[in-house]
């Protein structure tokens, strides 16, 4: 019986060894393309010398380092920002490393994404993300250390500080977890200041092509002008961008718009003026409540009101007035150094004819979407059914109508064009006719 004992004693030992020689390397190269999942340190998480990965070295207690560069001492909202975390021993060759932004109470913060070849970033179950190595950011060969990079794009200034914990990890590169170094750092960023209240006027939402006053309605999917003051914070930006999934951003200048709740992609963002989508969502509705947010301040609330269509053209001067935004077919702008003719097919540009067949989704760059109501122009007074009436390709909330100037138009520089949609007109605009 104690031989017996003793050789079942011996295939455990043996067995052991065997599993701890084949596997414990694979075990330990496993961590060489990401840690597990919450070990930064922060909000009473283990690190990996604690949670079982790489154990022996008390935290902190080697010669070398890691830090956070580039992370702002106060965020303002939406704000992208690169960063870097360093991973620094002298002793060691192989590295690796995670990190979380979070607010004070343990909850995501913000954005990260990799901008680098050497790391990638993961969602927990918890709802926070963790940019981590990944197996060529666990590289060879560098003794004095390594940077990751990433960029953190921060959230609403009302999240309030945000916390970044990170730990890296220095490891000897020997196929085991003995010898590896932990390290922890964490730093906190301040949010701005809140800014004034964003101000805007009982009636100050507007077709932004007509500028036709309140409470004159505006059309689902097209394009409003916001007046006031205080709308950003500070900037004048007169373009905008597209987001990763292919739509208008919804921020821009740290102001953001909402109506009904809905985020309204922004076009032009100043302090005094604001160019926004109506959001398609809204289609049936016959009024909305609009609200502004400008560097972590919410404003009063405004209703504005809606319909199904609300033709506007747009203007040379940008008044609604005077000259249309009307190009020939070469892209020219219909001019008195270029005038149309009779009989010529021109573009005349405006926003607002309602719904469109295929539907076009809110901040999406529409393709040749015909409008589903009926849509005519006066032309110096005769009424002209348009070749072509619909969304502007590639554009956002801009619509196109192709014409033909009719015959016995009156030849001049201020020829009258007004558009209508199911019986609704827009503001008339000119045109120069020329023999």
């Amino acid at each position: 019986m104690a031989k017996r004992s003793y050789n079942n004693i011996s295939l455990m030992w043996w067995a052991k060894a065997l599993f701890l020689s084949l596997f414990v390397p694979l075990f330990v190269y496993a961590f060489s393309s990401g840690p597990p999942l919450g070990v930064t340190g922060g909000f009473g998480e283990f690190t990996c010398n604690q949670g079982g990965c790489h154990v022996g070295i008390p935290v902190n207690a080697g010669p070398g380092s890691v830090a956070i560069t580039g992370a702002p001492a106060i965020y303002q909202s939406g704000v992208t920002y690169p960063i870097i975390v360093r991973v620094a021993d002298p002793d060691q060759i192989r590295w690796g490393f995670e990190l979380a932004a979070r607010n004070e109470q343990g909850q995501q913060a913000g954005t990260l994404t990799s901008t680098d070849p050497f790391s990638f970033v993961r969602t927990f179950n918890n709802g926070v993300q963790y940019i981590t190595h990944n197996t060529a950011g666990s590289r060879l060969g560098e003794p004095l250390g390594v940077d990751f990079a990433f960029n953190w794009t921060a959230p609403d200034i009302s999240t309030g500080p945000v916390l970044m914990h990170v730990a890296g990890n220095a490891a000897n590169g020997n196929s085991t977890t003995s010898g590896d170094r932990i390290y922890t750092s964490f730093i906190t960023i301040q949010p701005a200041p809140p800014g004034p209240l964003p101000s805007i006027s009982d009636g100050s939402t507007v077709n932004n092509a007509s500028f036709a006053l309140h409470p004159a309605p505006m059309a689902s999917g097209s394009i409003a002008a916001i007046f006031g003051e205080d709308l950003n914070d500070g900037s004048a930006l007169p373009s905008s961008f597209f987001g990763n999934d292919g739509l208008l951003s919804t921020s821009l200048g740290s102001a953001s718009v909402t109506v009904n709740g809905i985020p309204a992609p922004i076009f032009y963002s100043f302090p005094t003026q604001l160019g926004i989508q109506i959001p398609s969502e809204l289609a049936g509705e016959t009024s909305a409540i609009l609200q502004i947010t400008a560097l972590g301040q919410l404003s009063v609330q405004r209703t504005i009101f809606l319909d199904s269509a609300a033709p506007g053209i747009f203007s040379l001067n940008q008044q609604g007035n005077g000259p249309g935004a009307i190009i020939d077919v070469d892209g020219e702008v219909i001019s008195e150094g270029n005038p149309a003719t009779v009989g010529e097919t021109i573009i005349l540009f405006a926003t607002g004819l309602g719904a469109v067949d295929p539907p076009v989704g809110t901040g999406a760059p529409a393709g040749a979407s015909l409008a589903t109501a009926q849509v005519t122009l006066l032309v110096d007074g005769v009424v002209v059914i348009p070749d072509y009436a619909g969304t502007a390709p590639n554009f956002v909330g801009l619509d196109q109508v192709n014409f033909t100037v009719p015959a016995g138009t009156q030849l001049g520089n201020d020829i009258p064009v007004v558009l209508r949609v199911d019986g609704r007109e827009s503001n008339p605009v000119t045109i120069v006719v020329g023999p």
